[in-house]
């Protein structure tokens, strides 16, 4: 059986929602940080380090010193100057702006902050002015926003672990919802493997627990069936054998009827416990169109009426012809009994795609009580609870039909039509070459 992960909605799903809180963890954390430093940090530090620049500009700007050491300023510090003044004009950058220029932007001698400088205009102690740029403001930044990034890199790189180790975590959990698909598509061996002793782990030996006692179950159900119906042929035989003693009567008559019908069932349980062993089928190589339509004729005079459809008209593969044919017989029999007087023909649909064989029986009949179609295939379960002598029939015959295709590897589901009636769909897996299970 292929990996069974469930297609949860998100808000149902508990991987999902630990995936979410985290999500929602990591921008609540990165938004915190982002405006700690963006309201609380680069406020403070770019107010003390624009003091700190502005007191070392009017130091610089005492010692009034010429073009040469201000271009070695320059280089040191990150530092551009212009100055103009008695001793003429000079800068150790071309795209500073003129003295005169930053004066129309300045008030009280300190300029307005530019984004990534800090300017200074100071007045020097011969009267002329000195324009101090500072590149540390924008470097402070850069460094604050690497800083920033670290952080960001760092909650990331936390949050992809933190999803890995949860994804470990939550690996039971998984398999404990492939182990209970398999338990409820039937699957009674399923044990699922132990590796955690955490509260997922005691779950998974609860499930293993409940899956022994599940199966100890429906073991002990089918072999009392079994006992019982072995022990009955003997009386039942003797009990024919006594009645064709007696003369014709209608007593008589209605008691072999009992007889025959208690018979049938015995011999359809015997075979529904044989047909649990896929080694039962006997498979040979038929083209299944043909038995389609083999089995469609005996209810050719039969109202509603038989008809098949198949693509392609030629379907070779390995089945057991007699266990297709007692499917599609139950099938048959069902729709026809369940009939209504302006009911449609029955279709039988044969369909291959690629490496999968449906066959489809639909009917135009009342159709299936939504309730009980989880229930269809379940031994001596029936639509009609009455069990009248119109209907018939003892809750076997679907059970029959599961079991069969499912020695075959495939699976059989009912369902309601959109309009009326209902529809029993069967599919086998088959190689691409044609041929179904191997013969044996």
């Amino acid at each position: 059986m292929g990996r069974v992960w469930p297609r949860l909605a998100v808000h149902r799903s508990v991987f999902a929602k630990l995936v979410l809180i985290m999500v929602v963890m990591a921008f609540l954390l990165v938004g915190m940080v982002a405006g700690f430093f963006i309201h609380f940090v680069n406020p403070v530090v770019a107010a003390s380090v624009d003091r700190m620049l502005g007191d070392y500009a009017k130091r610089i700007a005492q010692d009034a010193p010429h073009q040469e050491e201000a271009q070695r300023l320059a280089r040191r510090l990150a530092l551009q100057v212009r100055y103009e003044g008695p001793d003429g004009a000079w800068t150790t950058d071309e795209t500073l702006p003129t003295i005169a220029e930053t004066l129309t932007e300045t008030r009280s001698g300190w300029l307005r902050p530019v984004w990534g400088h800090s300017r200074y205009l100071v007045s020097a102690p011969n009267g002329g002015h000195y324009l101090f740029v500072w590149e540390f403001g924008r470097r402070a930044k850069a460094a604050h926003d690497r800083l920033l990034l670290l952080l960001l890199a760092a909650m990331i790189g936390v949050f992809l672990a933190a999803h890995f180790v949860m994804s470990r975590a939550l690996r039971p959990l998984r398999a404990l919802h492939e182990g209970v698909q398999r338990l409820s598509a039937g699957d009674l061996d399923v044990v699922l493997e132990n590796r955690t002793r955490d509260e997922f782990g005691v779950l998974t030996d609860a499930f293993n627990r409940m899956a022994g006692r599940v199966k100890e179950m429906v073991e002990a159900r089918d072999q009392l069936l079994i006992d019982v119906s072995h022990e009955l042929r003997s009386p039942l035989t003797r009990l024919k054998v006594a009645l064709a003693l007696l003369p014709d009567s209608t007593k008589k008559q209605q008691a072999d009827r009992d007889v025959a019908e208690m018979e049938a069932m015995i011999t359809d349980l015997l075979e529904f416990e044989r047909l649990s062993d896929p080694r039962a089928l006997r498979t040979t190589h038929i083209d299944l169109v043909t038995l389609l339509r083999e089995v469609a004729g005996s209810y050719e005079e039969t109202p509603p009426g038989v008809r098949v459809e198949a693509n392609p008209p030629e379907i070779p593969v390995d089945l057991d012809a007699d266990g297709v044919r007692t499917v599609l017989r139950n099938l048959l029999d069902n729709a026809v009994k369940y009939s209504l007087p302006d009911s449609k023909e029955i279709v039988i649909e044969a369909r291959r795609r690629e490496t999968r064989l449906v066959v489809s029986v639909k009917d135009d009949g009342p159709g299936i009580p939504d309730d009980d179609l989880p229930h269809l295939f379940e031994p001596f379960f029936r639509v009609d609870r009455s069990r009248s002598r119109k209907t018939g029939g003892y809750g076997l015959g679907l059970s029959i039909c599961k079991r069969i295709v499912e020695a075959h590897g495939g699976q059989i589901v009912a369902a309601n039509n959109p309009g009326r009636g209902a529809c029993f769909t069967l599919t086998f897996s088959v190689p691409p070459g044609g041929l179904g299970p191997a013969s044996g």
